[in-house]
């Protein structure tokens, strides 16, 4: 007979191991990324839709998904939809996700994705002219956690049904635009769930901003020298996916620009440009093959990066004050200052009299007395004052509206980042920093960061005619509405 009290040690020994295993067990699930307990998450950028096209769904978790599945909740029953995954082609979502073949719901993935976009289509068992319906989104993740069977998220949405568009009206507009100048747009857009506005040029995007009274909107625009075609647009959408857009009728006034041919020296090269290398210190003269690719350098890639630096400087919008009056007077930086180089202006380059690089002047060079002091016309906000490139020593003036003017070239500046100007300011001094062969100022008049013809923003008469009477018409306007 076996003795009992070697069979209660044989018990207490297994327990104790059994109690280790079983710590030991809980000490891995705690500590082990598969184990882990953190449920998937569910957003949707908008609880509204117009039920055209794709209604996206962003799904995500720290482990992975494993399945989900997406209902219509109709008299306490689902009824299953069709929910595939976006690829990067379609998907609206701001998930990243791989770009594979569509996945229908719980079709568990091979490799498990942390974060993608599913899409539903309108169902077809939805009601005619229903106002709102129920989406019940379940999703699981591909942990081990809560018995191998992973941590699942169920939510309920409730979808709001909006098939009307935006609407929009022009109020009042400049007459003309000019090519490579400016006009501006005043005008109104409705809808309950308005989500973006924005005006189209044919190539670029202007932001327009609240204007007097509620609903109501006002823009500068440009038509950029560098682009043959204007066709502006505004464009409103709301958060269902619906989208108006209505025509700016402007009368289109092609310009012609001047084109000069400079042929380049091996003094300018060894002299100006390798200097201008040195100082900006990013590359070394010896970095590069031969004379022209030293000039390509400056007048290209440095080039490119100086207009990337001012536009930044240049492009903000408040999109959030309104913006009951817009007040501005000619501009005249440099008193009594002779033209030395126009606003567009087209440069080809030549060296040993073959073609090497081209450019396009977006500004006004004048020059009067060395280190003349440059004027603030305009009450301001000073939003960039640094050594930029080929502008040199600079400053960025932002007025309003998305208008701003630039000063390069500077030998000194009287002022610093964020400082609100008064005009007839002395802001700085002329100077011949930068790709600048003597002592000038470079003006140049910048739209929500674009380069724009400075004659126009020089001359009363056209403020007056383009900018000022075309507010007060506005005004009048909305007044008897």
């Amino acid at each position: 007979m076996q003795n009992p009290h070697t069979k209660s040690g044989f018990i207490k020994i297994a327990g104790l191991i059994a109690l280790v295993v079983v710590i030991l067990l809980g000490m891995f699930m705690l500590s082990s990324d598969s184990f882990e307990k953190e449920s998937p998450t569910i957003h949707l950028k908008s609880t509204s839709w117009n039920l055209k096209g794709t209604f996206p769904i962003e799904v995500s978790d720290n482990a992975g998904i494993k399945s989900y599945q997406v209902s219509l909740i109709e008299n306490g029953q689902k009824i299953s939809l069709d929910a595939q995954k976006l690829t990067k082609q379609n998907e609206i979502c701001a998930a990243k996700s791989a770009n594979i073949a569509p996945l229908t719901q719980n079709i568990t993935t091979q490799s498990p994705i942390k974060s993608f976009c599913i899409g539903i289509q309108k169902p077809q068992n939805l009601k005619n002219n229903i106002q709102s319906f129920l989406l019940e989104v379940s999703v699981t993740d591909t942990s081990k956690w809560n018995f191998f069977r992973g941590n699942t998220t169920t939510k309920q949405f409730h979808i709001q049904v909006d098939t009307k568009k935006p609407q929009i009206a022009i109020v009042a507009n400049s007459y003309k635009i000019t090519q490579g100048g400016s006009a501006l747009i005043i005008f109104k857009a409705e809808d309950e769930n308005l989500k973006n506005i924005k005006i189209n040029n044919g190539n670029l995007d202007f932001t327009p901003q609240p204007f007097y009274k509620e609903g109501f909107y006002i823009s500068l625009l440009a038509w950029s020298k560098l682009h043959e075609d204007f066709n502006a647009k505004i464009i409103a959408e709301d958060s269902a996916g619906n989208v108006s857009v209505a025509p700016i009728n402007y009368f289109k006034q092609k310009k012609q620009y001047r084109d000069s041919t400079i042929p380049l020296t091996e003094n300018f090269i060894d002299g100006k440009i390798s200097s201008l290398v040195q100082e900006i210190g990013e590359r070394n003269l010896e970095d590069f093959a031969d004379k022209i690719a030293i000039f390509r350098y400056i007048n290209e890639e440095v080039r490119e990066n100086t207009f990337q630096r001012v536009l930044n400087a240049s492009s903000f919008v408040d999109t959030e004050s309104l913006v009951e009056n817009f007040s501005i007077q000619a501009f005249a930086p440099l008193k009594n200052g002779a033209v030395m180089a126009s606003f567009g202006d087209h440069r080809t380059f030549t060296y040993q009299g073959e073609n090497v690089s081209e450019s396009n002047h977006m500004g006004l060079d004048l020059a009067s007395i060395k280190q003349a002091p440059v004027i603030l016309n305009n009450a301001g906000i000073v939003t960039l004052n640094e050594f930029v490139g080929i502008d040199g020593n600079a400053l960025v003036i932002y007025h309003g509206l998305g208008l701003s003017t630039l000063y390069a070239h500077l030998t000194s500046t009287n002022v610093q980042i964020g400082d609100s100007l008064e005009k007839d300011t002395i802001i700085a001094n002329t100077g011949n920093t930068g790709l600048a062969l003597g002592d000038h100022l470079h003006f140049s008049v910048l739209v929500q960061g674009y380069e724009v013809w400075n004659a126009e923003w020089m001359d009363s008469s056209w403020i007056k005619t383009n900018i000022t009477n075309v507010i007060a018409q506005a005004k009048d306007i909305i007044n008897k509405l």
